[in-house]
């Protein structure tokens, strides 16, 4: 997966950097960037995650999201 595609899905989901890199439990805002840049590839759990977010409508998607973080503190 190319930092431009994963851009793309962030973008459509409409995070933050800050938001999307809690999302994938990255440590902030520079790791995000070096995965958008190429600097840097997401794991393969990122992206089977990032993947199937992408072909959720965007609704759903936020909803499996807020459901995700639910399980952060269990």
């Amino acid at each position: 997966m190319q930092g431009k595609e994963v851009r793309l899905i962030r973008e459509k989901l409409g995070l933050s950097v800050e938001e999307f890199a809690d999302l994938l439990c990255l440590a902030g805002y520079q790791s995000v960037m070096n995965i958008e840049s190429d600097f840097r590839k997401p794991s393969k759990l990122a992206i089977r995650l990032l993947r199937y977010l992408d072909d959720q409508q965007k609704k759903k998607a936020l909803e499996f999201i807020e459901e995700f973080k639910d399980y952060e503190s269990k």
